[in-house]
């Protein structure tokens, strides 16, 4: 980094950090990482092509760290929708069951859980929505932000990848 352009961003993280630290923690109290985001926020703007040009730093400074709070709120509120889905996976049980054949549905659903770990994240979701959740391809398309065609598209590739996976298995595992 030429001497100029470090100066320059020393310069303004002296004058604004602070600031903008007190802009999030005011705007987003339950904000956990003001720090990192106001680390973050000057990581971009280090990175920009010629960050002396921008005729108003301090208001990009201040976009940049509304925005990449924003972006991490909302990849928050998706990890939370879906580690909800997936853990309730984890809890079904019959208790009227004897324990060999608890202990086959255990693994059945440990096994049949790892596959569907296999597969990519949305095309996972999209799959335990319908089959599991009964959710239509519309709703489902909704809650994931993808078009209805890539909903049923996600849903068809994961059966096909449990119908292999389940294809490999001897057919007695799944009586």
């Amino acid at each position: 980094m030429p001497k100029d352009l470090s100066g320059f961003l020393h310069t303004l993280f002296l004058q604004h950090a602070h600031e903008i630290g007190s802009f999030l923690r005011g705007r987003w109290p339950r904000e956990p990482d003001v720090s990192d985001i106001v680390q973050e926020t000057f990581l971009r703007l280090s990175q920009y092509p010629d960050p002396q040009t921008i005729q108003n730093p301090r208001a990009f400074l201040f976009q940049t760290a509304a925005n990449l709070t924003v972006d991490r709120h909302r990849r928050r509120a998706t990890r939370a929708r879906f580690d909800e889905a997936d853990a309730d996976i984890e809890h079904v049980a019959d208790q009227s069951l004897s324990p060999e054949h608890y202990w086959q549905t255990h693994q059945q659903l440990e096994k049949f859980s790892s596959w569907l770990d296999e597969l990519p994240e949305l095309r996972r979701h999209a799959f335990v929505l319908y089959r599991i959740e009964g959710c239509s391809h519309a709703e489902i398309a909704k809650r994931l932000g993808i078009s209805v065609r890539c909903s049923e598209r996600y849903v068809m590739l994961a059966m096909q990848h449990i119908s292999a996976k389940l294809s490999e298995e001897p057919e007695h595992a799944w009586r």
